[in-house]
């Protein structure tokens, strides 16, 4: 036993602690040629990670926009060349009720008013073409057959029974064109002409049972003739 490990029994045997001896520190090893020495990287933080995120997004110039998840948001977001345009089929897939039809609303009117027109024409003893070829003739006497048949939009064969019906009532006269055998003239008689007085009333009565001012009638007649000549000009036949 050495005298060093003799004195450390002697001062442990004692109580006493020997004293560290100090350490001769350890001389850096050169670093090798070609290689350089690696720094220790930071540890960053959650905060200060979200906030060199934000800046580089706004260095940038272009942050990504939050992903759409709802259905309805979407579709808002769509633009609107990209929306799709519902088909008639889409529009009204039930068939439509009665009362919805265009075709139906005129139709009934057109019935009630001859309902109207019934009572009114009794006082003067004629039907409703009758009438209607008559007041072409008040407006205009001494005209070819062919301007009643332009004004009532009919054809000359439907035109031709009711027009000889007036005759023989002694309304009107025909005679032939005597520079145009092939066209006839249609005059009104001093009956025919004193019948139009009977009439005078009629259009009061009209009015009072429409239930319109004289404004609205004037405009609903309006467009009722543009829907006419619309169906018309469509290629419907009448």
């Amino acid at each position: 036993m050495t005298q060093t490990t003799e004195q450390m029994s002697l001062l442990d045997a004692i109580g006493i602690t020997a004293p560290e001896e100090q350490k001769t520190p350890k001389k850096d090893k050169p670093a090798k040629a070609g290689t350089s020495e690696k720094k220790p990287r930071k540890k960053t933080s959650a905060k200060s990670g979200a906030r060199s995120a934000a800046k580089a997004k706004r260095t940038a110039g272009t942050e990504t926009p939050p992903a759409v998840t709802d259905a309805s948001t979407a579709d808002l977001a769509r633009p609107a060349a990209d929306k799709p345009v519902p088909g008639p089929s889409e529009v009204a897939n039930d068939p439509l009720p009665l009362d919805k039809y265009l075709c139906f609303a005129l139709y009934s009117a057109n019935h009630a008013m001859h309902g109207v027109y019934k009572d009114l024409l009794k006082e003067i003893g004629l039907t409703y073409p009758q009438f209607l070829a008559m007041t072409v003739l008040w407006e205009t006497s001494n005209v070819p057959v062919g301007t009643i048949t332009a004004k009532l939009q009919l054809d000359t064969n439907t035109l031709t029974p009711l027009l000889k019906r007036l005759e023989a009532m002694g309304l009107i006269t025909r005679t032939r064109n005597i520079k145009d055998e092939r066209q006839v003239i249609l005059k009104l008689t001093r009956k025919g002409r004193a019948l139009q007085r009977k009439t005078q009333h009629f259009s009061n009565c009209i009015l009072s049972s429409a239930g319109l001012e004289l404004e609205e009638v004037m405009e609903l007649q309006s467009k009722i003739m543009l829907l006419r000549d619309n169906l018309r000009d469509a290629g419907v036949d009448t």
